[in-house]
Protein backbone atom coordinates (compact mmCIF):
# COMPACT_ATOMS: atom_id res chain seq x y z
CA UNK A 1 0.00 0.00 0.00
CA UNK A 2 1.46 3.15 -1.16
CA UNK A 3 1.23 5.90 2.47
CA UNK A 4 3.06 8.62 0.66
CA UNK A 5 1.52 12.05 1.33
CA UNK A 6 0.43 13.96 -1.99
CA UNK A 7 2.42 17.41 -1.55
CA UNK A 8 0.68 20.11 -0.19
CA UNK A 9 0.33 23.14 -2.46
CA UNK A 10 1.62 26.68 -1.40
CA UNK A 11 0.32 30.10 -2.23
CA UNK A 12 2.65 32.99 -0.97
CA UNK A 13 -0.03 35.77 -0.13
CA UNK A 14 0.77 39.00 -1.39
CA UNK A 15 1.17 41.90 1.46
CA UNK A 16 2.03 45.70 0.54
CA UNK A 17 5.24 46.45 1.02
CA UNK A 18 6.93 42.97 1.56
CA UNK A 19 6.23 40.65 -0.86
CA UNK A 20 6.93 42.58 -4.24
CA UNK A 21 9.21 41.46 -7.57
CA UNK A 22 12.59 41.53 -5.73
CA UNK A 23 11.43 39.67 -2.99
CA UNK A 24 9.15 37.19 -4.73
CA UNK A 25 12.20 36.28 -7.44
CA UNK A 26 14.68 36.22 -4.71
CA UNK A 27 12.36 33.77 -2.65
CA UNK A 28 11.70 31.63 -5.60
CA UNK A 29 15.49 31.54 -6.44
CA UNK A 30 16.81 30.34 -2.71
CA UNK A 31 14.04 28.31 -1.12
CA UNK A 32 11.52 27.63 -3.57
CA UNK A 33 8.48 25.37 -2.34
CA UNK A 34 6.23 27.85 -3.48
CA UNK A 35 3.50 27.20 -6.24
CA UNK A 36 1.81 30.53 -6.67
CA UNK A 37 3.28 33.97 -5.58
CA UNK A 38 0.46 36.59 -5.80
CA UNK A 39 1.48 40.14 -6.31
CA UNK A 40 0.63 42.92 -4.06
CA UNK A 41 -3.28 44.78 -5.66
CA UNK A 42 -3.05 47.47 -8.09
CA UNK A 43 -5.87 49.76 -7.50
CA UNK A 44 -6.75 53.09 -10.06
CA UNK A 45 -5.91 56.18 -8.61
CA UNK A 46 -8.02 59.12 -9.01
CA UNK A 47 -6.64 60.52 -12.35
CA UNK A 48 -7.69 56.65 -13.82
CA UNK A 49 -4.11 55.49 -13.56
CA UNK A 50 -1.81 52.98 -11.74
CA UNK A 51 0.64 53.94 -9.26
CA UNK A 52 4.05 53.21 -11.38
CA UNK A 53 5.50 51.48 -8.84
CA UNK A 54 3.21 49.10 -8.43
CA UNK A 55 2.49 48.91 -12.67
CA UNK A 56 6.35 47.86 -12.69
CA UNK A 57 5.67 45.28 -9.95
CA UNK A 58 4.09 43.32 -12.78
CA UNK A 59 5.98 43.95 -15.42
CA UNK A 60 7.18 40.37 -16.80
CA UNK A 61 10.49 42.25 -17.39
CA UNK A 62 10.39 42.58 -13.64
CA UNK A 63 9.81 39.25 -12.53
CA UNK A 64 12.44 37.24 -14.49
CA UNK A 65 12.26 34.14 -11.90
CA UNK A 66 8.38 33.59 -11.46
CA UNK A 67 5.60 35.80 -12.83
CA UNK A 68 3.03 36.58 -10.34
CA UNK A 69 -0.55 36.56 -10.25
CA UNK A 70 -1.67 40.19 -9.95
CA UNK A 71 -4.72 40.92 -7.85
CA UNK A 72 -7.08 43.41 -8.68
CA UNK A 73 -8.50 46.23 -6.14
CA UNK A 74 -11.61 47.31 -7.23
CA UNK A 75 -15.37 48.64 -5.92
CA UNK A 76 -17.17 49.07 -9.03
CA UNK A 77 -17.59 47.06 -12.21
CA UNK A 78 -15.85 49.88 -14.43
CA UNK A 79 -12.68 49.93 -11.69
CA UNK A 80 -12.71 46.41 -12.65
CA UNK A 81 -12.85 46.32 -15.92
CA UNK A 82 -10.49 48.66 -16.22
CA UNK A 83 -7.62 47.26 -14.32
CA UNK A 84 -8.29 43.59 -15.63
CA UNK A 85 -8.17 45.16 -19.47
CA UNK A 86 -4.46 46.59 -18.57
CA UNK A 87 -3.57 43.96 -16.56
CA UNK A 88 -4.91 41.55 -19.52
CA UNK A 89 -2.49 43.41 -21.92
CA UNK A 90 0.51 42.24 -20.01
CA UNK A 91 -0.28 38.43 -21.21
CA UNK A 92 -1.82 37.72 -17.59
CA UNK A 93 -4.89 35.79 -18.13
CA UNK A 94 -4.84 34.54 -14.08
CA UNK A 95 -5.77 37.47 -11.62
CA UNK A 96 -7.37 37.31 -8.33
CA UNK A 97 -10.20 40.13 -7.10
CA UNK A 98 -9.01 41.46 -3.17
CA UNK A 99 -12.35 41.21 -1.30
CA UNK A 100 -10.25 40.64 2.16
CA UNK A 101 -8.16 43.92 2.57
CA UNK A 102 -8.85 45.04 6.12
CA UNK A 103 -7.78 48.62 6.32
CA UNK A 104 -9.84 51.66 6.91
CA UNK A 105 -8.38 53.55 4.34
CA UNK A 106 -9.71 50.92 1.56
CA UNK A 107 -12.67 50.02 3.13
CA UNK A 108 -14.30 53.01 3.46
CA UNK A 109 -14.18 53.69 0.10
CA UNK A 110 -16.35 50.75 -1.06
CA UNK A 111 -12.93 48.17 -1.62
CA UNK A 112 -11.38 45.49 -0.19
CA UNK A 113 -13.68 44.14 2.30
CA UNK A 114 -15.66 46.91 2.29
CA UNK A 115 -17.10 44.76 -0.12
CA UNK A 116 -18.45 42.45 2.11
CA UNK A 117 -21.56 43.66 3.74
CA UNK A 118 -22.64 44.26 -0.39
CA UNK A 119 -22.95 40.95 -2.05
CA UNK A 120 -25.22 42.87 -4.65
CA UNK A 121 -22.22 45.12 -5.60
CA UNK A 122 -20.03 42.31 -5.62
CA UNK A 123 -22.36 40.13 -8.07
CA UNK A 124 -22.92 43.54 -10.13
CA UNK A 125 -19.09 43.59 -10.74
CA UNK A 126 -18.82 39.87 -11.43
CA UNK A 127 -21.71 40.08 -13.65
CA UNK A 128 -19.24 42.57 -15.44
CA UNK A 129 -16.05 40.54 -14.77
CA UNK A 130 -17.25 37.33 -16.67
CA UNK A 131 -17.91 39.32 -20.01
CA UNK A 132 -14.37 39.95 -20.14
CA UNK A 133 -12.40 37.99 -22.61
CA UNK A 134 -10.18 35.22 -21.12
CA UNK A 135 -10.32 35.64 -17.55
CA UNK A 136 -9.42 33.64 -14.43
CA UNK A 137 -10.67 34.69 -11.86
CA UNK A 138 -10.01 33.76 -8.06
CA UNK A 139 -10.99 35.73 -5.42
CA UNK A 140 -9.91 36.56 -1.73
CA UNK A 141 -11.76 37.43 1.36
CA UNK A 142 -12.49 38.11 5.10
CA UNK A 143 -14.71 36.54 6.88
CA UNK A 144 -16.57 40.16 6.98
CA UNK A 145 -15.99 43.45 7.40
CA UNK A 146 -17.59 44.06 11.18
CA UNK A 147 -19.65 40.42 11.17
CA UNK A 148 -18.86 37.12 10.18
CA UNK A 149 -22.02 36.92 9.56
CA UNK A 150 -21.76 38.47 6.27
CA UNK A 151 -19.48 35.75 4.27
CA UNK A 152 -22.13 33.20 3.94
CA UNK A 153 -24.45 35.52 1.90
CA UNK A 154 -21.30 36.18 -0.27
CA UNK A 155 -20.37 32.45 -0.89
CA UNK A 156 -23.76 32.02 -2.34
CA UNK A 157 -23.02 35.02 -4.89
CA UNK A 158 -19.65 33.81 -5.42
CA UNK A 159 -21.45 30.16 -6.21
CA UNK A 160 -23.38 31.40 -9.14
CA UNK A 161 -19.80 32.05 -10.98
CA UNK A 162 -16.86 30.28 -12.14
CA UNK A 163 -14.43 31.63 -10.33
CA UNK A 164 -11.02 29.68 -10.10
CA UNK A 165 -11.11 29.49 -6.52
CA UNK A 166 -11.58 31.15 -3.35
CA UNK A 167 -9.51 32.28 -0.51
CA UNK A 168 -10.28 32.77 2.91
CA UNK A 169 -8.91 34.68 5.70
CA UNK A 170 -11.30 33.68 8.45
CA UNK A 171 -10.58 36.84 10.35
CA UNK A 172 -12.79 39.93 10.29
CA UNK A 173 -11.91 43.38 8.84
CA UNK A 174 -11.79 44.98 11.44
CA UNK A 175 -9.50 43.20 14.08
CA UNK A 176 -7.42 43.02 11.01
CA UNK A 177 -5.00 40.50 12.56
CA UNK A 178 -4.93 40.46 16.09
CA UNK A 179 -6.97 37.47 17.64
CA UNK A 180 -6.71 33.79 15.78
CA UNK A 181 -8.35 33.13 12.72
CA UNK A 182 -11.20 31.12 13.21
CA UNK A 183 -10.81 27.80 12.09
CA UNK A 184 -14.16 26.85 12.61
CA UNK A 185 -15.77 29.40 10.26
CA UNK A 186 -13.41 27.68 7.57
CA UNK A 187 -14.58 24.24 8.30
CA UNK A 188 -18.41 25.98 8.13
CA UNK A 189 -17.74 27.67 4.91
CA UNK A 190 -16.56 24.51 2.98
CA UNK A 191 -19.99 23.66 3.69
CA UNK A 192 -21.56 25.99 1.07
CA UNK A 193 -18.78 27.32 -1.04
CA UNK A 194 -18.98 25.45 -4.24
CA UNK A 195 -15.90 26.55 -5.25
CA UNK A 196 -11.75 25.23 -4.05
CA UNK A 197 -11.97 26.86 -0.80
CA UNK A 198 -8.00 27.69 0.01
CA UNK A 199 -7.37 28.67 3.98
CA UNK A 200 -5.01 31.51 4.94
CA UNK A 201 -4.26 32.28 8.26
CA UNK A 202 -1.41 32.16 10.79
CA UNK A 203 0.38 28.78 9.82
CA UNK A 204 3.71 29.15 10.89
CA UNK A 205 5.20 25.57 11.16
CA UNK A 206 5.30 22.50 8.90
CA UNK A 207 3.27 21.00 11.62
CA UNK A 208 0.24 22.84 11.87
CA UNK A 209 0.05 23.32 8.00
CA UNK A 210 0.46 19.65 8.02
CA UNK A 211 -2.54 19.04 10.28
CA UNK A 212 -4.79 21.24 9.11
CA UNK A 213 -4.49 20.61 5.64
CA UNK A 214 -4.86 17.08 7.05
CA UNK A 215 -7.67 17.69 9.55
CA UNK A 216 -9.90 19.89 6.56
CA UNK A 217 -9.15 17.70 3.65
CA UNK A 218 -7.79 20.59 1.95
CA UNK A 219 -4.56 20.42 -0.44
CA UNK A 220 -4.07 24.47 -0.97
CA UNK A 221 -3.10 26.72 1.39
CA UNK A 222 -1.89 30.68 1.54
CA UNK A 223 1.25 31.70 3.80
CA UNK A 224 2.21 35.26 4.26
CA UNK A 225 3.68 36.37 7.27
CA UNK A 226 4.71 32.76 8.20
CA UNK A 227 6.80 32.62 5.16
CA UNK A 228 8.29 35.89 5.67
CA UNK A 229 9.10 34.98 9.49
CA UNK A 230 10.96 31.87 8.12
CA UNK A 231 11.68 31.61 4.14
CA UNK A 232 12.58 27.99 4.68
CA UNK A 233 8.40 27.29 5.48
CA UNK A 234 7.58 26.37 2.23
CA UNK A 235 10.00 23.72 1.71
CA UNK A 236 10.04 22.61 4.94
CA UNK A 237 6.61 21.61 4.93
CA UNK A 238 6.80 19.28 2.31
CA UNK A 239 10.19 18.35 2.79
CA UNK A 240 11.87 19.48 0.07
CA UNK A 241 14.60 22.23 2.09
CA UNK A 242 15.24 21.38 4.73
CA UNK A 243 19.00 22.72 5.14
CA UNK A 244 21.71 22.35 7.58
CA UNK A 245 23.06 24.62 9.72
CA UNK A 246 25.55 26.41 7.80
CA UNK A 247 23.35 26.08 4.84
CA UNK A 248 20.94 27.86 6.32
CA UNK A 249 22.89 30.95 7.89
CA UNK A 250 24.47 31.64 4.20
CA UNK A 251 21.69 30.77 2.10
CA UNK A 252 19.73 34.20 4.28
CA UNK A 253 22.97 35.94 3.62
CA UNK A 254 22.50 35.11 -0.18
CA UNK A 255 18.77 36.42 0.61
CA UNK A 256 19.14 39.74 2.11
CA UNK A 257 22.06 40.30 -0.04
CA UNK A 258 19.95 39.93 -3.39
CA UNK A 259 17.14 42.11 -1.95
CA UNK A 260 19.54 44.83 -0.43
CA UNK A 261 21.27 44.83 -3.73
CA UNK A 262 17.80 45.11 -5.69
CA UNK A 263 16.37 48.01 -3.99
CA UNK A 264 19.58 49.96 -3.87
CA UNK A 265 19.41 49.73 -8.35
CA UNK A 266 15.89 50.75 -7.57
CA UNK A 267 15.52 53.42 -5.02
CA UNK A 268 17.39 56.41 -4.72
CA UNK A 269 19.50 57.38 -1.53
CA UNK A 270 20.01 55.51 1.54
CA UNK A 271 17.29 56.38 3.04
CA UNK A 272 14.90 55.10 1.08
CA UNK A 273 16.41 52.46 0.67
CA UNK A 274 16.91 51.62 4.50
CA UNK A 275 13.44 52.41 4.74
CA UNK A 276 12.26 49.64 2.75
CA UNK A 277 15.02 47.44 4.46
CA UNK A 278 13.49 48.19 8.06
CA UNK A 279 10.05 46.39 6.89
CA UNK A 280 11.92 43.67 5.13
CA UNK A 281 13.91 43.22 8.53
CA UNK A 282 11.25 43.80 10.93
CA UNK A 283 10.16 39.45 9.89
CA UNK A 284 13.84 38.80 8.55
CA UNK A 285 15.09 39.17 11.99
CA UNK A 286 13.04 36.11 13.43
CA UNK A 287 16.01 33.93 11.77
CA UNK A 288 18.16 35.11 14.33
CA UNK A 289 18.74 33.68 17.80
CA UNK A 290 18.29 37.55 19.08
CA UNK A 291 15.60 39.03 16.84
CA UNK A 292 14.98 42.71 18.49
CA UNK A 293 18.97 42.87 18.97
CA UNK A 294 19.28 42.16 15.14
CA UNK A 295 16.33 44.21 14.52
CA UNK A 296 17.10 47.35 16.95
CA UNK A 297 20.73 47.88 15.16
CA UNK A 298 19.79 47.70 11.67
CA UNK A 299 17.15 50.38 12.46
CA UNK A 300 19.79 52.70 13.92
CA UNK A 301 21.86 52.52 11.19
CA UNK A 302 22.27 55.94 9.28
CA UNK A 303 24.64 55.03 6.44
CA UNK A 304 25.46 52.29 4.12
CA UNK A 305 28.90 51.96 6.21
CA UNK A 306 26.28 51.78 9.67
CA UNK A 307 23.90 49.29 7.49
CA UNK A 308 26.76 47.25 6.61
CA UNK A 309 28.36 46.70 10.28
CA UNK A 310 24.81 46.17 11.89
CA UNK A 311 23.85 43.07 8.99
CA UNK A 312 27.37 42.01 10.23
CA UNK A 313 26.80 42.07 13.59
CA UNK A 314 23.45 40.28 13.49
CA UNK A 315 24.92 37.63 11.10
CA UNK A 316 27.64 36.74 14.01
CA UNK A 317 24.85 35.77 16.50
CA UNK A 318 24.83 32.42 14.75
CA UNK A 319 27.72 30.40 15.92
CA UNK A 320 28.19 26.70 14.60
Amino acid sequence: MNTEKNPISIYMAPLQEYTDAVYRNAHFRLFGGVNKYFAPYLVLQNDGSVKKSTWRDILPENNPNVLPVPQILAGTSNEFATLANKIHELGYREMNWNLGCPYPMVTRRGRGSGLLPHPGRIREILDKAFTLPEINLSVKLRAGQESKDELFPVLEVLNDFPVTEIILHPRIAKDLYKGEADRKLFAEAKEICQHPLIYNGDITTADDATNFTEQENISTIMIGRGILQNPFLAGEINGTSVPDPKEKNQLLREFHAEVYSAYAERLNGFSHQHMRMIKFWSYFSENFPEPRKAMKKVKKATSDAKYDAAVGEAFRQFEW
